[in-house]
């Protein structure tokens, strides 16, 4: 028995020796700022503590081991650490991401330290970066604008043309506040009070002095984002961020839209509507129709074009478009919103074309479709095609990920689909109001998984653009981002052109205020109905190198829950090309990269256990 309780003993004192020689300490760090100005995304950003205690951010341990916890929401982040208390002080900081590629706070700044204290302790929270949360009072900001590239390109500008200011916290146009240049530098100025502790978007515009700032020139950049703190401050940019010093030619531009979607499904009518180009070398509008108004080709009636003379126009300026339907009268056709708002890769942020200005006369821009849809992704009239759609609102429920707005209550609230294209809601005959709650979603299982079926009837078409939405006592909150950040997704055409899987199952999507899924396209799978799976093999695309297209084939052994995605080399997902269950078969699918840039790409493939990927070479 003594034999039995010695080594028992040595192990005890063992284990006690080790907890004398350590001591517990518990880490806080208030996340709340960095995840109001969008820097941290509580819902995918993993929140890590790497110091000398824990070997930095090398391995081991595994970096996941420096992960921090937010158990209750409150954006306080914690982790305990055993310190060993032979060693007086650690250095250590906080970081979002589990590798060296991630956020670290306090750059060029000294580590944080800690001398090691004599019993387990708690630390007071600390702000990520050093950064409080400012107070929420009004603050004086001062917003500075170079015009000089402008004063370049409008004649008398100075005498003609004024600067406004508009945002979110202008109403946009209807409330834009106007711009000085006191000293005649072409630096217009404007101070105004911003309530601090928000993160505002805003743009400048120019436009005559006799004109409304909503019928200026407004900035072609995606809406400016900037952090207001306590205190004056000032913000000081280039028109457009583009340095005045550049090079400036003439030449034209040939554009072309193909309306033939719109015309069938019955929301244009060539005989009375007539289609326009609007961007910022016409202001937006259609003030000047020599650069506004599209002819209708005779040869082609649904094609409408024009040549735009540019004068003194930047070299190798990007410039943002889109195409309008314009009405002889109200009530007719799209007359609840005139603007497209296209869908695909080939659209900016704000969901507006661009094309690179070249500065010769006979460039011309891609031939477009009106909204972005192709006339293979009409669904016919007569014919019903059913799609599932599925949103997970477990981050909604959290206070880090929901900023000022309440979170999301499923014992109260309620979950909608949202539109958010013109043509979609021209074809149902909605208002345009951006909150039509087209579709409600529900969560029987009480999983926070929401799921509702949109029944599509012919003449209509396949692509949405869409996001989601909620009710709550004080009001209906929508994921952050708009047009602009709204999901792109299709429904599958595995039979063809015009030929539609139903019902149809979209990939569950998860609420969130930051960048959104966005899909290329349906693209068409068949099935090798001649041959026999053995086994699972990825084969190499063909042709290899591509222009635009190429074809993917490959085996499943087994009935299996298949996905098939093309990334580029920093990892970033461009396409989505299957994800659906499929019975066991040799298969094809076609990959249009025409919207993608010239490069390496990497398509990998998924089925059950088996998981193996390729590279493929698209050359423009």
């Amino acid at each position: 028995m003594k034999k039995t309780l010695l080594p028992v003993c040595m192990l005890l004192f063992g284990m006690l020796s080790l907890q004398a020689q350590t001591v517990n300490v518990t880490f806080k760090v208030n996340m709340k700022v960095q995840a109001k100005k969008g820097f941290f995304k509580p819902a995918t950003d993993k929140v890590t503590i790497p110091g000398d205690f824990d070997n930095w951010l090398n391995e081991p341990p595994a970096n996941t081991d420096k992960v921090m916890d937010d158990a209750d929401g409150d954006s306080i982040y914690t982790k305990i650490v055993a310190l060993d208390k032979a060693k007086s002080s650690y250095e250590y900081k906080y970081n979002i991401g589990l590798g060296w590629d991630g956020k670290d706070e306090l750059g060029g700044k000294p580590n944080r330290k800690i001398t090691t204290p004599a019993a387990d302790s708690t630390l007071d929270a600390v702000w990520f970066n050093d950064e409080q949360m400012p107070s929420g009072a009004p603050a004086n900001v001062t917003f500075e604008v170079n015009m000089k590239l402008p004063v370049k390109q409008v004649v008398n500008f100075s005498s003609t043309q004024k600067v406004w200011v508009a945002g979110s916290f202008t109403d946009w146009g209807t409330s834009a506040v106007a711009m000085t240049d006191a000293n005649n530098d072409s630096i217009y100025t404007v101070t105004t009070p911003i309530n601090s502790a928000q993160l505002i978007q805003y743009k400048f515009i120019y436009g005559l002095k006799d004109s409304a700032a909503s019928k200026g020139n407004w900035e072609s950049l995606d809406n400016r984002i900037d952090w207001i703190v306590d205190g004056a401050q000032t913000i000081s940019k280039f028109w457009d961020d583009k340095n005045p010093n550049i090079i400036l030619a003439d030449g034209n531009i040939f554009f072309e839209v193909n309306m033939s979607v719109a015309t069938e499904i019955g929301v244009f009518n060539p005989n009375v509507d007539s289609v326009q180009i609007r961007g910022e070398f016409n202001g937006w509008n259609d003030s000047q129709p020599e650069k506004s108004k599209l002819n209708q080709d005779p040869g082609n009636p649904n094609s409408w074009y024009l040549n735009i003379p540019f004068v003194q126009q930047a070299l190798d300026d990007s410039l943002a478009y889109k195409f309008f339907i314009k009405n002889p009268a109200a009530g007719t056709q799209y007359s609840n919103t005139g603007w497209e708002v296209p869908i695909g890769k080939t659209v900016t942020g704000d969901r507006n074309r661009p094309i690179v200005f070249k500065g010769i006369p006979t460039q011309e821009a891609p031939i477009a479709y009106f909204e972005g849809i192709h006339p293979d992704w009409v669904i016919p009239t007569g014919v019903t095609v059913k799609a599932e759609f599925s949103v997970d609102m477990t981050p909604a429920t959290q206070a880090a990920t929901q900023g000022t707005n309440p979170v999301f209550n499923p014992a109260t609230d309620t979950v909608y689909w949202i539109p958010r294209q013109p043509l979609y809601y021209a074809l149902n005959k909605l208002e345009w109001n951006l909150e039509q709650r087209v579709l409600r979603l529900l969560d029987p299982d009480g999983d926070k998984i929401y799921k509702g079926t949109l029944t599509i009837n012919g003449p209509a078409f396949n692509g949405f653009l869409y996001n989601y939405a909620y009710t709550s006592t004080t009001g209906f909150i929508q994921e952050d981002g708009g047009q602009g950040g709204a999901r792109v997704r299709f429904i599958g055409q595995t039979g063809g052109p015009r030929k539609f899987d139903s019902p149809w199952t979209m990939p569950n999507d998860v609420w969130t205020n930051g960048e959104k899924p966005e899909e290329a396209g349906p693209l068409t799978l068949v099935r090798d109905n001649g041959t026999t799976a053995l086994t699972y093999e990825l084969h190499q695309n063909y042709p290899n190198p591509f222009n635009p297209s190429t074809t993917i084939k490959f085996e499943i052994k087994n009935n299996n829950d298949v996905t098939l995605k093309v990334f580029n080399l920093l990892g970033q997902e461009v396409a989505t090309l299957v994800n659906e269950e499929l019975a066991s078969g040799s298969y094809g699918v076609n990959f249009d990269g025409k919207a993608l840039a010239s490069g390496v790409y990497i398509y990998r493939i998924t089925a059950g256990n088996y998981t193996e990927a390729k590279r493929m070479l698209f050359l423009k």
